[in-house]
């Protein structure tokens, strides 16, 4: 809406206001893009009759400028007031600006590589292992200063909740400044996430189950496992002194030389990579 500055009375009839019109753009070549030197709106100053003027004043006045023989690089453009849509009644008695110089730059379009981008924190000990991208590729259109240095674009997935290793599929967005746009705008991310672990080889002594009516022994007494603990856990030996071997006759045992499995008691988020023995030799005898 066109807002009255001040007025200057000419004559009885005749006054003039100042206003402000909004730029629009009509004219630019498909292969071009304007990259800055365009205001919002112009400021004009209009005569005409007194008792019209309100119809200025209460209208969303509107400058069209030609940009059909802009040219990559800055372009000087005369304000000229035959842009602005007034009635026969007035005239443009004066335009602020008087010219506008407007930077234009080739369109162009580029295959580019997507490289998935994780926002926010990983939960303790996780990190990602591996991440895929489907598709592999999107179609970036833009300016040709910008486009050109770039060899690859960004898909920024959010942080989502995550107890544990192992898969997670997102949705990625691909980042681009506000002249650019990708096609398609939006990829599936996927992502491998493993855990930090240290490896340690610790020994625990068996401990037997016993059963009524028999002796049981054991050729070793000892097991010796391989595990991994997760990195924050690493020094509490207090947790790792909780892992247990624990050897369990079965029910239909009988008396002689066996070779029986094991079972291990173990805390939450800690693995036994290998063990050895794998299995015990038992010999059950009857008391």
């Amino acid at each position: 809406m066109a807002s009255c500055l001040w007025v200057v009375i000419s004559g009885r009839e005749q006054v003039e206001i100042w206003g402000k019109a909004s730029v629009e753009l009509k004219g630019m070549p498909n292969d071009l893009t304007l990259l800055s030197g365009l205001p919002p709106e112009i400021e004009i100053r209009v005569r005409g009759p007194k008792g019209l003027m309100r119809t200025i004043t209460d209208k969303q006045l509107t400058y069209v400028l030609d940009l059909s023989k802009v040219r990559p690089g800055l372009n000087v453009l005369p304000v000229q007031s035959g842009g602005i849509r007034l009635g026969k009644a007035f005239d443009v008695v004066e335009v602020r600006p008087s010219r506008l110089t407007l930077e234009v730059d080739k369109l162009i379009k580029k295959k580019l590589p997507v490289v998935p981008r994780w926002t926010g924190e990983l939960p303790t000990d996780l990190f990602v292992e591996s991440a895929s991208v489907k598709p592999q590729y999107v179609t970036v259109q833009g300016p040709d200063s910008e486009l050109v240095t770039l060899s690859g674009v960004e898909a920024v997935t959010p942080a989502p909740v995550i107890k544990g290793p192992g898969s997670v599929t997102l949705e990625g967005t691909v980042s681009l400044s506000l002249r650019a746009k990708a096609t398609p705008p939006l990829v599936e991310v996927t992502y491998i996430l493993g855990m930090l672990y240290q490896k340690r080889t610790i020994i625990r002594n068996v401990i037997v189950i016993p059963r009524a009516g028999l002796d049981i022994s054991l050729n070793r007494t000892a097991v010796k496992l391989m595990i991994e603990v997760p990195d924050s856990m690493k020094d509490n030996s207090a947790l790792i002194d909780t892992i247990r071997v624990i050897l369990e006759l079965p029910e239909d045992i009988t008396p002689g030389e066996h070779q029986l499995p094991y079972r291990l008691e173990l805390p939450d988020k800690i693995k036994v990579t290998s063990t050895e023995p794998e299995t015990l030799t038992v010999t059950v005898s009857k008391k």
